[in-house]
């Protein structure tokens, strides 16, 4: 039965990457053996009928064709949420999606910045951002926030938000996987706090009044 998966940053081709964050990834700077070695986690996992939702960061490569020569290797329908280091896969995105992997499927089956997905396996909604989302579209209903970029680090944000990377977990995660971390944890909501709040009574007093509250929040 086909199933779906999520992960993030992957970083092929960045020869730094095992030493800026080296649990599970090989310790060496060759960026091939890097490549190799999460080429072979993704398709022991990761099968031809499965999905992938990878969200952002896929390739530090600054040529089109080592970035096609990965991706055609990869098992699966691969969804890519673009990342701080994905212009070079955006600009070119009719590329990948048009270009046929080993597989059969496109070398991505879609590409955005942004994705509200209901996944039925857990029957709920989840948002799909690179960077973490202190208040995502649902998180008053409960649905999940999914988010990479901070790689081995969760972000300090209240609610169902869930870091997804390689770096912090060292595996594709199932449905299964994010409502177990996300199900126990609360329901925020915004509406009605008024804890931030910095109204003034005309421009010139509002901007006094914001410009106070950024330097309150950003103290010590």
């Amino acid at each position: 039965m086909p199933q779906t998966f999520f992960t993030s940053d992957l970083h092929f081709s960045h020869k730094n990457i095992a030493r800026f964050c080296p649990q599970f990834r090989p310790a060496t700077s060759s960026p091939d053996e890097l490549d190799e070695y999460m080429i072979a986690r993704w398709n022991e996992t990761v099968s031809p009928e499965d999905t992938v939702y990878n969200l952002g960061d896929v390739s530090f490569a600054h040529d089109l064709k080592k970035t096609e020569a990965v991706l055609r290797r990869l098992n699966g329908q691969h969804h890519l949420i673009c990342g701080n280091h994905d212009d070079l896969v955006y600009r070119h995105k009719k590329r990948f999606l048009d270009t046929a992997k080993d597989d059969g499927h496109p070398l991505l089956s879609s590409v955005r910045s942004y994705l509200k997905l209901k996944l039925p396996e857990i029957g709920n909604t989840l948002i799909l951002f690179h960077y973490p989302i202190d208040e995502w579209d649902g998180c008053h209903k409960g649905w999940y926030h999914l988010y990479g970029h901070l790689h081995d680090r969760v972000a300090h944000i209240r609610g169902r938000a869930l870091n997804v990377g390689w770096d912090l977990h060292g595996r594709f995660l199932t449905p299964q996987d994010i409502d177990g971390f996300l199900s126990g944890l609360p329901v925020v909501s915004r509406f009605g706090d008024k804890e931030n709040t910095a109204a003034g009574g005309n421009t010139e007093d509002a901007a006094a009044r914001v410009a106070e509250q950024l330097k309150r929040l950003n103290a010590g």
